[in-house]
């Protein structure tokens, strides 16, 4: 959330393997992209961006600038699925504008480097409320999806209990949405706001846990250091 490659070079650090660059709900834009992607490739941690609306402008730029991955959020449909891959993927495989100048590309205009790019992204897709819950089947049997990403937040809006990630039918839903991706062979994140909700998802299958949010993190550290004075 913080736009800062500080904060980026602080995650790696401290021996985080990825970090989620939110151009969503944070004040961070394309312009800083360009800034905090190649800080997060310096430091050796993989940047994913999770890009503001499944538009093929924001999810092509994104990886053009270098993005590990794109977090598309909102899908709520197999078409939704469908056209988010497409816009991540050149073809045959999908329909993201062609430019082999660019960051993701080295600038030097290899040819070669399309089919890469379609191996090495993913594409992470977020279910967040009842419209995508209500067809996951279909989102999960979209060729070209690497993993179903929970969104607790939106997901508890949805199920009428708030801000609530812990509640008991948020937690159940989302163990039953790991079980299921993981029997058709995608993967899920998770959000968890705890390292001990963190343990626990990767306990049930999901293979990468976002940790807390740089800004919530950041407020803990500097009440802990505050209260230490009292």
């Amino acid at each position: 959330m913080i736009d800062s490659p500080a904060i980026v070079e602080l995650l790696a650090s401290a021996g985080f393997d990825a970090v989620v660059l939110d151009t969503e709900h944070g004040p961070i834009g394309p312009e800083t992209l360009n800034v905090l992607i190649p800080a997060a490739r310096a430091a050796g941690i993989a940047p994913l961006v999770r890009v503001r609306t499944n538009d093929p402008s924001l999810i092509g730029g994104a990886l053009d600038v270098g993005a590990a991955a794109v977090v598309v959020p909102q899908i709520d449909s197999g078409a939704a699925a469908a056209a988010a891959v497409a816009a991540a993927r050149f073809g045959p495989e999908g329909s993201r504008g062609a430019n082999p100048y660019v960051r993701a590309a080295g600038y030097h205009g290899d040819a070669g480097w399309f089919a890469r790019a379609n191996r090495e992204i993913a594409v992470l897709l977020m279910v967040e409320g009842t419209g995508g819950i209500a067809a996951l089947p279909e989102i999960l049997a979209t060729p070209g999806v690497d993993a179903i990403f929970i969104g607790p937040f939106d997901l508890s809006q949805a199920m009428g209990v708030p801000g609530q990630v812990e509640h008991p039918d948020v937690l159940a839903r989302i163990t039953a949405i790991v079980a299921e991706a993981g029997a058709r062979g995608v993967a899920t994140a998770v959000f968890a706001p705890t390292p001990a909700l963190a343990r626990r998802w990767f306990e049930l299958g999901a293979r990468l846990v976002a940790l807390g949010f740089d800004t919530a993190l950041a407020l803990d550290g500097f009440r802990a250091a505050r209260q230490g004075l009292d």
